[in-house]
């Protein structure tokens, strides 16, 4: 999905994939679990699949979020965007995603956002806007499944104007 209207802005929300319980070892350094590897691998092959061109990727630098990423980009080889590892996204809360989010560049029509519940389900249901899909609306309300990915999208001028109900939540994704 690329578009040639420079306010038409793609924002995927997606949780990490499924993690191993916690044996142990803190919860930043939790990895994923081998079915989290799968969930993320078909959020891959559904991006490429709809032909979405990720410009900016904003991943959570716990050591789960950064294999999600890795396991999605698997999938779509011809990936040229840019990528960070933020640990705002893993610390903070929607306020903290928000803020980066109001960084992007405006160039930047697609953007995904690899984080932690939560955080990605509250971000949905708070810029979900009234043509939002009831179903995904109450989805995001209840919490995001493991995997789980949010498509939203609508006009906006500058990223920096992300707000409540500022874009179409159309479907949660669930691999």
């Amino acid at each position: 999905m690329s578009s040639s209207d420079p306010a038409s802005r793609l924002l995927l929300l997606m949780r990490h994939g499924k993690a191993d319980a916690g044996s142990g070892q803190p919860d930043h350094e939790r990895p994923l679990a081998e079915r989290g590897l799968t969930q993320a691998r078909l959020v891959g092959e559904y991006l490429a699949s709809q032909n979405v061109h990720l410009a900016q990727v904003l991943v959570s630098d716990s050591l789960r979020t950064t294999q999600t990423w890795q396991a999605v980009l698997s999938q779509m080889p011809g990936f040229d965007g840019a990528v960070s590892f933020e640990d705002e996204i893993y610390l903070g809360g929607v306020g903290e995603v928000v803020n980066l989010l109001h960084g992007v560049d405006d160039q930047h029509g697609a953007v995904m956002v690899i984080g932690h519940e939560p955080t990605m389900a509250s971000l949905m249901a708070l810029i979900g806007d009234d043509d939002s899909d009831p179903g995904s609306v109450a989805q995001a309300r209840l919490g995001m499944p493991t995997g789980g990915m949010g498509v939203l999208s609508g006009r906006l001028e500058h990223w920096s104007d992300l707000g409540e109900d500022s874009l179409t939540l159309h479907t949660i994704v669930r691999p």
